[in-house]
């Protein structure tokens, strides 16, 4: 066996092994939506999102050994209708990644979508980082139409798909890797005017 393999295969094995166990910190993850903000300008809508993401200490451990966290923010903008599903206008996903440089010590919130990458000297920063969304394109505003009414969505959550096969299982029953969000709602249609 790899010898640089053997402590985080070790590691990964010991978390899966505690899936059963009861809670380890004192704080579960979480992320919320705070606020959204809707603007057309030039022919296109655009999204502040601010975000509230709080990592468990299982979490920012699992980060300090490499493993990367990867978040999906999906937005939609929908016209409500009484008797059948919401229809669709515009919808998107933005991909954001957070990971730990062990070597240079750095955290790094990468914006997959926009392929942006900012650098941070400690975690604060780059979960505050990782916090904000702003100017994000959704789409072109003549998707909206003239409807009177336009509901906007908003949620994060984490890409389980994205983790190492070991943490799969933990991400999907455990608190401490719930990075989910409920969906976030605001009318749109003060904003257009």
């Amino acid at each position: 066996m790899n010898r640089a393999r053997g402590p985080l295969l070790g590691w990964l094995l010991a978390l899966v092994a505690g899936v059963g166990v009861g809670a380890w910190g004192a704080a579960n993850a979480e992320s919320r939506v705070i606020d959204v903000h809707a603007e057309v300008r030039e022919e296109s809508v655009f999204l502040d999102a601010d975000l509230a993401v709080r990592l468990d200490d299982r979490v920012i451990e699992a980060l300090r050994n490499s493993i990367a966290l990867n978040l999906l923010v999906e937005a939609e903008l929908v016209e409500p209708r009484e008797w059948l599903w919401d229809r669709r206008l515009l919808a998107g996903q933005r991909a954001l990644r957070l990971e730990y440089h062990a070597l240079s010590r750095t955290w790094m919130v990468t914006d997959l979508t926009a392929r942006e990458t900012h650098t941070f000297s400690n975690l604060a920063g780059a979960v505050e980082s990782l916090s904000r969304i702003r100017a994000w394109r959704l789409g072109p505003s003549e998707a909206l139409g003239d409807e009177p009414r336009v509901l906007g969505k908003l949620r994060v959550r984490l890409d389980i798909n994205k983790l190492p096969l070991p943490l799969r299982v933990p991400a999907l029953v455990r608190d401490d890797w719930d990075l989910g969000s409920d969906w976030f709602l605001w009318g749109l249609a003060e904003e257009r005017r």
